[in-house]
């Protein structure tokens, strides 16, 4: 680049300095030439304001006059002079407060208005008077003296003092018009100063220019090879690709993914080695990058190696526009995944396989269910039926105990068949096939239905059972399902809250039922309250304890099937309570069976 001499550039600062002191003259003289007119014009206002306010003294004097006049002599035209004289007055005094904007004026314009309006009521009854009393003589002026001598004094002092305030307006004015021009006299000198100091200022400046310039220059060359340097040594494959497509400059990091040398890349379209299934995304995405539609991109892309092989790249693409917003090229940055992807491939090959695994399983679990269940109906009525025989012969000597042991075996049957039921409907709830059969059911009935049948229960672990049903609590349910909740509950509470009292109360308000079943029990540990409606999971030692873990999962998922919600809290010895809240009508979409949306599914193991 060539820089010119350092005495052309002074003289050209020299001259540029010259003309701008006669450009700041020019433009002061202007500036006070259009400063100067526009306060004389303000100047011929206010005289002429005063003028208005002097003549509206003299037009007072004059309406005196003619009252005076009138009031010796009712002439018809005295009376129309009279009359004229006050229009001219209001018309006047219309103008005035119409032209005066300060509060001041303002002011006394309206006490000016009260005293006229005054002025002018008085004068109104004394010449109807003077009609109608013509034939009686009077003092008419000592009247006239009288009443309107007060109101005209205030009304000429009045106006003496709106002149005075004029008179002061105008001398301010004059007085600001001589500051005005003084103040634009200093500026014109000392712009001509400033003018006079920036030639000798722009001659540093240019040095000081010339200097910031070679350095400048030294600055480019040094990030540029800065640029060069990280270019080269990026930990990911750089390319600049230039707006036909072929590729303009590669660092080696590009080569190395690719396989390929620079010589054989560089000139080289990159659709060329690209895998023939990707080509069409990528031409769609350059092509809504050049529109506009994009500032970059991203997606994971194939190149085709050297041999064929193909290799995965994470692709980030930009556009580089110059100054002006015109594309100039593409830069592309590149990162090998390819062995990420061979995990991934990988992950979703034993995912497959831990589903197939995972459907197995619950298949086999259904299937184990409904066989562990045959058996069961015919031995649970075997037993009832040698149950009652054996209590049809009290007389017998074994009898009691016959009964005492079928009772005791009938009652395992029954558990064997809830849990059997238990682990069917855990398998349903992980295929999506948990059915529902919606019926009109009564709430408190259905509590107090099952609490009676949990009473031998209760005898034998020495508690009470309270129930709180008052009134019909009555919602569109499945009476199966919901009596599943409630004896999966009720059972909970008797086995862990084993002789003390357990409470169930049931309420309706607002469209939701809720059921509460309190204990008085041992309580869960803080640690295990938010796991204990996940499957198979437990809240005590199994040793202590029996049961599968399934009943408060079951629960909980019946009644969120529902379209409700159960929650529980407890606090270590304290017992616990369980409170379900459903409403009594479902939401729109929740039909005879619950969706596998709505039916969690386990997760692996």
């Amino acid at each position: 680049m060539r820089v010119p001499s350092f005495t052309g550039a002074l003289l050209v600062a020299l001259g540029l300095a010259i003309l701008l002191a006669l450009s700041v003259g020019v433009a002061s003289v202007l500036t006070l030439r259009s400063v100067t007119r526009e306060q004389g014009v303000a100047l011929v206002q206010e005289a002429t304001t005063l003028e208005a306010v002097q003549f509206l003294l003299v037009l007072s004097e004059r309406r005196a006059r003619h009252a005076r006049t009138w009031l010796l002599s009712p002439e018809p035209h005295v009376r129309q002079e009279l009359e004229a004289a006050r229009q001219e007055w209001e018309v006047r005094l219309r103008q005035l407060e119409e032209s005066f904007r300060g509060k001041r004026e303002r002011a006394l314009l309206a006490r000016i208005r009260e005293r006229q309006l005054a002025i002018q009521a008085v004068m109104d009854r004394l010449l109807a008077q003077g009609e109608h009393e013509a034939a009686r003589e009077k003092d008419w002026r000592t009247e006239y003296e009288a009443e309107l001598r007060p109101l005209r004094v205030d009304l000429d002092q009045e106006l003496s003092q709106l002149v005075a305030l004029q008179q002061e307006s105008l001398q301010e004015a004059v007085r600001q018009q001589e500051r005005t021009r003084l103040r634009a006299v200093t500026r014109l000198g000392l712009a001509m100063l400033g003018a006079v100091l920036a030639a000798g200022a722009c001659g540093a400046l240019l040095v000081r220019s010339l200097r910031q310039h070679r350095w400048a220059e030294a600055e480019v060359q040094r990030s540029e090879a800065r640029f060069r340097a990280t270019f080269n040594q990026a930990a990911v494959g750089l390319a600049q690709v230039g707006l036909d497509g072929r590729w303009l400059l590669l660092n080696p990091r590009f080569c190395e993914i690719l396989g390929y040398g620079e010589r054989e890349l560089v000139g080289q379209r990159f659709a060329d080695f690209t895998h023939p299934e990707d080509r069409a995304r990528d031409e769609a995405n350059v092509r809504r990058l050049m529109a506009g539609e994009l500032s970059t991109f991203s997606c994971e892309k194939r190149y085709l190696r050297p041999g064929g092989s193909v290799v995965w790249v994470n692709l980030s693409v930009s556009l580089v526009r110059d100054d002006a917003g015109r594309p100039l090229y593409t830069l592309a940055a590149i990162e090998d995944i390819t062995r990420r992807k061979a995990l991934e491939d990988e992950r979703v090959l034993l995912l497959a396989e831990a589903r197939e695994a995972l459907r197995l399983r619950e298949e086999f679990l259904s299937v184990a269910s409904h066989e562990l269940r045959t058996p069961l109906t015919p031995l649970n009525l075997n037993l009832q039926v040698v149950l009652r025989e054996a209590r049809s012969h009290p007389e017998l000597p074994f009898a009691h105990r016959v009964a005492q042991r079928l009772e005791s075996g009938h009652q395992q049957v029954q558990r064997m068949a809830r849990l059997i039921e238990d682990l069917l409907d855990a398998s349903r709830l992980g295929t999506g096939r948990l059915a529902l059969s919606l019926e009109d059911v009564d709430l408190s009935a259905l509590v107090r239905e099952v609490a009676r049948r949990f009473e031998p229960v209760a005898r034998r672990t020495g508690s009470t059972l309270e129930v709180e049903a008052p009134v019909p609590v009555v919602g569109r349910w499945d009476a199966h399902r919901l009596e599943q909740v409630v004896a999966s509950l009720l059972s909970n509470a008797l086995k862990f809250g084993a002789g003390r009292p357990v409470r169930l109360r049931v309420e309706a308000e607002g469209g939701l039922a809720r059921l509460m079943v309190r204990d008085e029990g041992i309580g869960i540990a803080p640690e295990q309250l938010p796991h204990i409606f996940e499957r198979f999971s437990r809240g005590v030692s199994e040793r202590h304890y029996g049961g599968m873990g399934l009943g408060l999962f079951l629960t909980r998922n019946v009644a969120r099937s529902l379209g409700g919600e159960v929650v529980a809290e407890s606090l270590p010895g304290q017992g616990a309570t369980f409170t379900v809240r459903l409403p009594q009508r479902p939401a729109e979409g929740r039909g005879e069976r619950a969706s596998r949306d709505e039916a969690p599914v386990p997760p692996p193991v």
